[in-house]
């Protein structure tokens, strides 16, 4: 559990407050020079500000006392692939998906995906997306698999992913448009009569479905 000010420092990152929040933190630190929590959240702020040096300093710092905090090996894992130091900043993407308790493992092989993608490895990225699939539905994972798939012209594949993401609860109005483009440029009228359906039902008031009565296909 977060002390208080080490809580209200967190509070005010999230608020964008930076500043603030770095002083906080670090009245924590002038008692508890090891606080892993409170070194972490001085690697994000300076990451916020900019500052990559101190960003990884304090990183490193914080693993020193917390090796197997996986919210910290994610959020370093995230400020290294902004880096563009993929090797580091995959080892602690897999750290934190190690650790047994990790309640967040479907975002940490989400964000690993699109740092693998980021590197160029596409085949990668696609297996740590379906990883984050296999634990939590999400949207954003069927959605980055669809065009990587299609950009590397594996065009059944890409339909089969992006069929299963329209079929569940996590379709939105971007993925049955993207399903309707599909079913056009492959003369298929049953998906498309099927995707429409959907989005008007389902979407009445957005503006892709108004795109489609409009048939802007290509707005």
């Amino acid at each position: 559990m977060l002390s208080p000010r080490l809580a209200l420092a967190f509070a005010y990152f999230q608020n964008g407050q930076y500043r603030v929040a770095l002083n906080e933190s670090s009245k924590v630190l002038e008692t508890q020079p090891d606080e892993p929590q409170a070194l972490g959240l001085q690697g994000l702020i300076y990451a916020r500000l900019n500052e990559p040096a101190l960003a990884e300093r304090s990183f490193l710092l914080a693993e020193q006392g917390a090796s197997r905090h996986a919210d910290l090996a994610h959020n370093h894992g995230l400020f290294l692939c902004e880096q563009n130091q993929f090797p580091a900043a995959f080892k602690r993407f897999d750290r934190a998906a190690q650790q047994a308790l990790y309640v967040d493992k479907s975002k940490t092989f989400w964000v690993w995906g699109v740092c693998a993608q980021k590197s160029g490895d596409d085949d990668a990225a696609q297996n740590l997306w379906v990883q984050s699939l296999a634990l939590k539905p999400s949207a954003e994972a069927p959605m980055a698999l669809e065009q990587s798939y299609q950009q590397q012209l594996h065009t059944v594949r890409a339909n089969e992913v992006l069929a299963s993401i329209n079929s569940t609860f996590t379709a939105t109005p971007e993925a049955l448009w993207l399903g309707i483009q599909w079913a056009r440029k492959n003369a298929d009228e049953a998906s498309l009569k099927r995707y429409a359906v959907q989005l008007q039902k389902r979407f009445p008031t957005s503006s892709l479905w108004d795109a489609f009565q409009r048939e802007a296909y290509d707005d």
